[in-house]
């Protein structure tokens, strides 16, 4: 955090000057951030401080900031404010992170995560990692600086023409920021994932051969090596008001801080919560009163009910859970504690990843410390 922001904002108190004022306060609002902001309607005080066009907003004394009139003030405000909020990398707003290689699956991804960003007062970060090409020329290695331009110019204009779907909802629809990035895919995600407040959303494509495409391949891979809370997007699995999150539970001494990730982000959407356990041997040790006890005592407004199902086959039991309603949420917990743990719960995983018709969200060991 850099600290307290100063806001000056010049106008003659006309209406457009009272909407700024409003829509700018309520923004950094969401974002928690510590800001102060002054009006200044005085003609005197606006020609000291050498204004030439109102309204404008002023940072820190520093940054000037227009906004323009004659049909574009809307547009205008709303790209000052993400201005601003940027200073200070959106506060403590949800960065949510889209990677893109402009497919489908992508595409998907993207439209499940800005109506999440909805519900989690979120920026969306659409982020396009370009792998470069080269070319050998005469025993010398050549980059292909025009297919990255190309690349660049195709990210940015989608961003463009994203932007403008808010328009009459300047206050519902979240901003969107595009990312671009060199390098290699899954090495760039990881290191991005490690920022906070960050949450990840990436399409997969199902099951079959076109699995292994690389965007398939790279929601794989990010299930081990993602340090944010990731969102998995099958194809067809469109968003709507979750009514209902699906936590499957192993064993709560080890994924009880996941519990509570869950159990918070049902208090804020307004989600009721399932909370499922599959018994597959005996002498089953997981303890329902604890459950019980942290949903009461941490969330008294979230309604939830728990299912302790008997199945020999572990598999088959995810199945049937993560195909059984594409408007549910299953969040699937992998903290493990050895190494024989850790290989079948990323089988675990990676299973529903690759057959799942439901939204899926995959908390590791190393998102245990996160907020909603």
């Amino acid at each position: 955090m850099i600290g307290m922001i100063d806001i000056k904002i010049y106008g003659t108190g006309t209406s457009g000057h009272q909407l700024a004022k409003m829509k700018l306060t309520k923004c950094l609002s969401d974002a928690a951030l510590d800001f102060h902001i002054t009006d200044i309607s005085n003609i005197k005080e606006i020609m000291d401080d050498q204004i030439e066009y109102v309204p404008c907003i002023k940072v820190n004394d520093d940054n000037l900031f227009e906004i323009k009139q004659n049909g574009r003030y809307s547009a205008s405000l709303r790209d000052v404010i993400q201005k601003i909020l940027k200073i200070d990398n959106y506060g403590k707003m949800t960065k949510i992170l889209v990677p893109t290689d402009f497919s489908d699956a992508s595409n998907n991804a993207y439209n499940f995560a800005n109506h999440l960003s909805k519900d989690l007062t979120g920026v969306l970060l659409l982020t396009h990692i370009y792998y470069p090409t080269s070319t050998d020329v005469n025993q010398f290695v050549v980059i292909n600086e025009e297919a990255e331009k190309i690349h660049r110019e195709k990210l940015d204009s989608l961003v463009n023409t994203l932007n403008q779907d808010w328009i009459g909802s300047f206050v519902k629809e979240p901003f969107i920021e595009g990312v671009f990035k060199v390098g290699f895919p899954r090495v760039e995600l990881t290191e991005m994932s490690k920022q906070s407040d960050t949450i990840m959303v990436m399409g997969t494509t199902g099951s079959g051969d076109t699995f292994k495409k690389v965007f398939g391949s790279l929601s794989l891979d990010m299930i081990d090596h993602c340090y944010c809370p990731l969102f998995l997007v099958p194809p067809g699995a469109a968003y709507s008001k979750i009514d209902e999150i699906v936590y499957l539970s192993e064993d709560l001494k080890n994924d009880a801080n996941h519990l509570l990730y869950t159990g918070k982000m049902c208090a804020k959407i307004g989600s009721d919560m399932r909370i499922v356990h599959y018994r597959t041997k005996s002498k089953d040790e997981y303890d329902v009163s604890d459950t019980i006890k942290i949903m009461d005592e941490y969330f008294p407004e979230v309604k939830y009910h728990l299912e302790i199902i008997d199945t020999e086959d572990l598999f088959k039991g995810v199945k049937s859970l993560i195909n059984e309603d594409t408007n549910h949420l299953v969040v699937i917990s992998t903290k493990h504690r050895n190494i024989f743990q850790n290989i079948f719960h990323k089988s675990i995983s990676e299973f529903a990843a690759i057959h799942s018709t439901s939204p899926l969200l995959i908390l590791t060991d190393k998102t245990s410390e996160v907020s909603v």
